[in-house]
């Protein structure tokens, strides 16, 4: 913590930092290594922004620069071992280009003394999301790491060998996120974004981020996909209308698949593509194998990709690793390699192919994925039973469906006397004595998923207070499974605030009131911020 001491009345405190280190690693030997000073600090206000607290009197880079150096001295007093690191703004995203410049104010109070630097990256605003503009964002990234690598070469002196640059937050969207973080276009983004970052010498990169929750944001038909909600996580909260908890979201096998492509101890190598939509990525694998990545970021065209290996003779056959349009997860194949083969990229896919060298023995076969779970049936049943004594009674019953399709389920319903009758959705009943007899009847047991069916019978029954009202579809009683939960509205609120007086003189005293209403649905563990502003503007608490 940067921004405040445990008392709230001034900037963090160098001594709680190292009395965190030593609990951390001296008592409990969790063996942390990495530690970065503050989050996002140039949001402090420095540049006018300010959702980042910080209570030191001056908010300066050189300010922030020269405080690291303080707590990096009283970490590593605690323990020699951590790395500490600094927060610097990604080249070319705000506030880069404001004065005064913050990685440069930075790094030349704190160069010599860090072992990291930090940056966070969001390509786009909230609003102005479009499939083609992420896709293509990733082209920045070799200049931003270039730039970074620049100034901490230029203020850094002879530590700036020693420093390392981690990308500690990525995603799509810098706030607000919508339908795009939870569809495929997002899956894509995420391999390209990771593999580029660690291609171009970058640490670490962690992607924001495990669990979020849902976000009504912008749902543009001219984004790609159908979900009506966003979502930062990899994994769904089972929020409705989310699938179940700790279900992936497509951004979840766009990373997974980059664990098919390489991992400790393998090195890049050379790959190149003359279609601009279609990357390209190689590994030469520790164990010997050259792994490919191609991503199509083209929503409507595949591409046979003639693939040519040079320096590397691969054996006659590979295994293909895909996920694209309608993947439920990443599924594996085996395919013909070679010095000279061809791999189809369909539309919106990647695919990664894992060559082993000629003459090696061939590769397994790879066991298919197994499917995902089906679906969970989830209907809704609507019935009404009206008596018309003496003549008898009509009943009339609709079932909508809001899963998957019902394809051959059955119909019981039961009848005083308890005879059961199955899969008769239409007719005239009649019962004589304890049977009962059918006339007229038509069946039909297919429901289309967000369809719906109605039916109705009649019947005359030997006695005055006898109702056909107990029925179940496919094993399950009337109305269980219990409907989907309507989805939730938005939060929405409106606040008032009063300050009695309100206007005060120094060391005077006045009550604030404050009142917030939530207008819109149902809300839990959210944060009231009561800010005071003084007469020019400034905040002052």
């Amino acid at each position: 913590n940067y921004g405040s001491n445990a008392a709230g009345n001034a900037g963090g405190d160098p001594n709680e930092a190292a009395a965190w280190v030593n609990y951390a690693n001296n008592i409990k030997h969790y063996g942390v290594k990495y530690w970065e000073v503050g989050n996002e600090v140039y949001g402090n206000g420095e540049y006018g922004a300010d959702w980042e607290e910080d209570l030191h009197s001056d908010h300066s880079p050189t300010a922030y620069g020269s405080n690291v150096v303080t707590f990096a001295a009283a970490m590593k007093a605690q323990d020699p071992t951590v790395q500490v690191g600094a927060v610097l703004t990604a080249p070319g995203n705000w506030p880069d280009g404001q004065s005064p410049d913050w990685n440069s104010g930075v790094l030349a109070a704190c160069g010599g003394k860090i072992d990291f630097v930090v940056v966070h990256w969001y390509p786009q605003g909230p609003g102005s999301e479009s499939d083609a503009g992420l896709l293509g964002s990733t082209g920045q990234i070799a200049g931003m790491v270039s730039q970074l690598r620049a100034r901490i070469n230029q203020y850094c002196g002879a530590n700036a060998s020693h420093i390392q640059i981690f990308v500690t937050e990525t995603n799509s969207v810098s706030y607000n996120p919508g339908k795009q973080t939870v569809r495929l276009v997002n899956g894509l983004f995420a391999a390209d974004d990771v593999i580029q970052w660690l291609e171009n010498g970058v640490a670490n990169v962690d992607w924001w981020d495990l669990h979020n929750g849902v976000s009504y944001n912008n749902n543009s038909g001219s984004l790609y996909g159908t979900a009506n909600y966003g979502d930062y996580g990899l994994l769904s909260t089972g929020q409705s209308p989310e699938p179940a908890a700790d279900t992936p979201f497509p951004p979840y096998y766009g990373l997974q698949m980059l664990s098919h492509l390489g991992g400790p101890g393998d090195r890049f190598v050379s790959a190149t593509s003359s279609q601009p939509l279609l990357s390209a990525y190689a590994v030469k694998q520790a164990g010997g194998n050259l792994a490919l990545l191609l991503i199509n970021k083209d929503p409507n065209n595949a591409y046979a990709a003639a693939i040519s290996v040079s320096g590397y003779a691969p054996a006659g056959q590979a295994t293909a690793y895909f996920y694209g349009e309608n993947s439920g997860a990443i599924t594996s194949s085996s395919v013909p390699a070679g010095p000279n083969f061809t791999v189809t990229a369909p539309p919106y896919s990647l695919t990664t192919i894992v060559m082993a060298p000629s003459g090696a023995a061939p590769p397994p076969t790879p066991t298919p994925a197994p499917p995902p779970p089906a679906p969970s049936p989830t209907y809704q049943v609507t019935y009404t039973v009206t008596n018309q004594w003496p003549g008898g009674f009509t009943a009339n019953v609709t079932i909508q469906n809001n899963g998957p399709a019902i394809n051959g389920w059955t119909l019981t319903w039961t009848f005083p006397g308890d005879q059961r009758i199955t899969n008769l959705w239409n007719g005239v009943y009649t019962q004589t004595g304890p049977n009962v007899s059918v006339s007229n009847a038509s069946y039909n047991a297919v429901i289309p998923t967000g369809g719906s069916v109605s039916f109705g019978f009649q019947g005359t029954f030997g006695s005055s207070n006898a109702n056909p009202t107990a029925f179940t579809l496919n094993g399950a009683s009337s109305g269980s499974p219990a409907p989907p939960p309507t989805p939730a509205p938005p939060p929405a609120f409106s606040a008032t605030a009063t300050a009695t007086p309100s206007t005060v003189t120094p060391g005077g005293t006045s009550t604030l009131q404050v009142r917030v209403t939530d207008t819109g649905g149902p809300a839990s563990g959210g944060i009231v911020d009561i800010e005071v502003y003084n007469s020019v503007g400034s905040k002052v608490s």
